[in-house]
């Protein structure tokens, strides 16, 4: 995919597909900040940071609180698309080796900060709703839908045209062609990891439910003992004052 990525639109579009929407999910999935700050130690000396401080510093930092706004990471997530595919930023970045790195860390990145938003597990600044978190899903994957639609009716005009006319690639479908192809694939890729979040969702409010049940049923279940032990101290006293009488 690596090699053929640069060659062929279609290619790139799976591996910006798998970057930004896929692999994501899992990593989230993983509480990779909660097994950081399970692994690390404190500081040896109290007052100094180390790499568990720091993690915790940031997470209850303004910026996190800011980053972690459910349309702050909409916003991110949606227009790195459209900014970068409508404008001379993907021509650019193919034709420098750094920036084919910063794209797709920028498509990982920004997957990754959506998903965390919407089914991370990790310490968050703000929790959402669940009913939040999925209007949140379903408000996005529009517009992803939308700009594979739109690459695919674009049939007069190749994006990157410069770069890809210069391979003179003598193989395959056109450039046009191959375009088309893409947006079907990234207008078609968006239902799978839609499936997967919503599944996602709706087992972890499920989960929390149950959690919140089982909670509410041990505060009864004490609060019944306590009502018992109460109840058995107050006939304690009455045998106590019939005796003494």
């Amino acid at each position: 995919m690596a090699t053929y990525a640069p060659v062929l639109f279609s290619v790139h579009m799976i591996q910006h597909m798998g970057l930004a929407m896929l692999a994501p999910i899992f990593l989230v999935l993983g509480a990779p900040v909660t097994l950081a700050l399970r692994a690390l130690r404190p500081a040896a000396r109290r007052g100094d940071r180390g790499p568990r401080e720091w993690i915790v510093s940031v997470l209850h930092s303004r910026v996190a609180e800011i980053v972690s706004h459910p349309a702050f990471a909409m916003v991110v997530f949606i227009s790195g698309s459209y900014a970068l595919y409508y404008t001379s930023l993907f021509e650019t970045a193919m034709r420098q080796p750094v920036g084919h790195i910063l794209m797709n860390t920028h498509f990982l990145l920004s997957g990754t900060l959506f998903f965390w938003v919407v089914i991370g597990v990790d310490p968050a600044p703000r929790r959402l709703p669940y009913i939040a978190k999925l209007g949140t899903l379903m408000m996005t994957m529009p517009f992803h839908a939308f700009f594979g639609i739109s690459m695919m009716m674009m049939m007069g005009k190749s994006i990157a045209s410069s770069w890809y006319d210069q391979l003179a690639r003598p193989w395959g479908a056109s450039v046009l062609e191959d375009q088309s192809v893409a947006g079907g694939m990234a207008w078609a890729f968006g239902e799978i990891p839609t499936m997967i979040v919503v599944i996602t969702i709706a087992a972890q409010w499920a989960l929390s439910d149950h959690r919140r049940s089982r909670r509410l049923d041990r505060h009864a279940d004490r609060r019944g003992e306590a009502e018992l032990a109460a109840y058995n101290d107050y006939l304690a006293r009455l045998n106590r004052r019939s005796q003494e009488q």
